[in-house]
């Protein structure tokens, strides 16, 4: 039952912030080898689900987010392992490819490529990975090395920290804690920079990939929604 519905309607940055943090949370499975969990909700159609309920509460026009090969894969049926090995497919040729990937998928090389960089950054000096790993550990999280060797800079770690703030954002103000509210506000005001200064560029290149189905999918609707976060936060 709604908030509304039981007469306790939710303080509407509320209702911002956990959408936020929902968005975040989901785009940031797609950006690690997808999982056979990921390929069963694309199957079954509740991916989609879930990102349109996300446009609605963001107030944006649901259909924005629909996936117009929805009905063509619920036809081909496919099983969860056949999903997930198009999506990983897909993924492998996008961001991982080991001789020209069509998308860099951690910030400074997507930046160093998209603004031709004359001195391109190298793993010890990514002045983006250093600083966003020090929003990380000012937050009291840290990089599970036994998890992932991925750089601080890769974008589903950013998504899944900026899916983090969101959602302190949202208890702080469940819960009227203003000194919780402006410490988390302080933090994502930190590391806002770094999905400002990329990824909605990268959602572009996304859709423009034309690489199998999702990943353009998620590309343009990545890009809708960075451009609506990007304006609720001016």
């Amino acid at each position: 039952m709604s908030n509304a519905a039981t007469g306790n309607p939710m303080h509407p940055d509320l209702l911002r912030f956990q959408g936020y943090a929902d968005f975040f949370r989901l785009a940031s499975m797609f950006f690690l080898s997808p999982s056979e969990e990921l390929a069963q909700g694309v199957i079954d159609g509740s991916v989609f689900d879930d990102m349109r309920a996300i446009f609605e509460d963001a107030g944006l026009d649901p259909s924005c987010a629909a996936f117009a090969h929805e009905s063509a894969l619920r036809r081909e049926n496919p099983t969860a392992s056949e999903m997930r090995t198009e999506l990983r497919r897909d993924y492998t040729a996008l961001f991982t490819h080991p001789e020209r990937p069509l998308v860099a998928i951690c910030e400074m090389r997507f930046r160093d490529g998209r603004d031709r960089a004359e001195t391109p950054s190298t793993p010890f000096l990514n002045e983006a990975a250093l600083h966003a790993e020090s929003c990380y550990r000012a937050a009291g999280l840290s990089l599970d090395g036994s998890r992932s060797r991925e750089p601080g800079d890769h974008l589903a770690i950013e998504l899944e920290f900026m899916a983090y703030l969101n959602a302190r954002l949202a208890e702080a103000l469940e819960r009227n804690d203003l000194d919780a509210h402006r410490r988390w506000e302080e933090a994502l005001s930190e590391f806002e920079p770094h999905l400002t200064s990329w990824v909605p560029d990268f959602f572009s290149a996304c859709e423009r990939s034309g690489c199998g189905t999702v990943y353009p999918w998620l590309g343009r609707i990545g890009a809708v929604f960075m451009e609506r976060y990007l304006k609720d936060r001016a």
